[in-house]
């Protein structure tokens, strides 16, 4: 005997489905007009900028080939080695001080959690440009001037560490309030449950954030312009200066591109590392 049939079993909704309906044939054919629209529209604008671009001569070979020099490729690339040298030392200097900052606002007394708590705050409210200006117009009044160097580390180090400490604070507070009570009933003191237990799993947690806040630190880099230090942004504001008033020739654009296209490559890469780190870390 053949063996009856077995019933299908129904699929499971899928995700979408249960936030809204699934659109029908007209719904359907209604929503691939729109995106062929929309898709033109964008293409028509985008060959409609290139034209102008092209009209004012932005495109032309030589302003892009101008990029090809020796000497140019090697001030880009000195400007880049600075560029990376504020994120390495700022992130440094940052995340270790950052941590400290958490600690001290979760393991302090009263008074030591309400002045590191109103300092963090107070770093994560005010603008780091504001803070570069203080470092060069109002610093110099009391005491000796800071080299461009640090005039814009020591503000993106304020401003990065305050963040961090909000991050592992966070991550301590996520973890099961059971471990901190089998800490206590084992005899061991808040600073040791601190330094054994809470925080090495609250490391762990934020590593993936701690790298995802290198693409910050690297973005804030680009306000050493205002300090004339010679990172990415300044390096490409000399370079049309510079050729504007000698050859007589306007790279602005490929300047910005170029450029635009370097913090793409190393935040992507910061991105992959992010991800692989986060996966890792599950």
């Amino acid at each position: 005997m053949s063996s009856p049939p077995t019933a299908r079993r129904p699929r499971p909704a899928a995700d979408a489905g249960l936030l809204f309906d699934e659109p029908g044939p007209r719904g359907r054919r209604r929503i691939a007009v729109v995106s062929v629209v929309v898709t033109v529209v964008v293409l028509g604008l985008l060959a409609a900028a290139l034209h102008q671009l092209a009209v004012q001569g932005q495109l032309a070979y030589p302003k892009w080939r101008y990029f090809l020099g020796q000497s140019v490729v090697r001030y880009l690339g000195a400007a880049l080695d600075s560029t990376l040298l504020v994120t390495v030392v700022s992130a440094a200097l940052s995340f270790p001080l950052g941590v400290a900052l958490g600690w001290a606002r979760l393991g302090a007394g009263r008074c030591g959690r309400a002045v590191v708590g109103a300092w963090i705050d107070a770093m994560r409210a005010v603008p780091m440009l504001l803070l570069i200006y203080f470092f060069l117009l109002a610093v110099p009044n009391f005491g000796p001037t800071l080299p461009p160097f640090w005039m814009l580390v020591i503000p993106i180090v304020m401003c990065t560490s305050a963040t961090t400490a909000e991050v592992f604070r966070s991550g301590v507070l996520a973890l099961d309030r059971g471990q901190s009570e089998a800490a206590t009933a084992l005899g061991l003191s808040r600073g040791q449950t601190m330094r054994l237990i809470l925080a090495p799993q609250a490391l762990r947690l934020m590593l993936p954030t701690l790298v995802t806040q290198l693409v910050t630190i690297l973005k804030d880099s680009s306000l050493g312009y205002v300090v004339s230090y010679a990172e990415l942004m300044y390096a490409g504001n000399v370079l049309i200066s510079s050729t504007r008033q000698n050859q007589h020739l306007d790279i602005y654009l490929p300047a910005y591109v170029i450029i635009a296209a370097l913090y793409v490559v190393i935040n992507w890469g910061l991105g992959a590392l992010a991800r692989v780190v986060e996966a890792r870390t599950r």
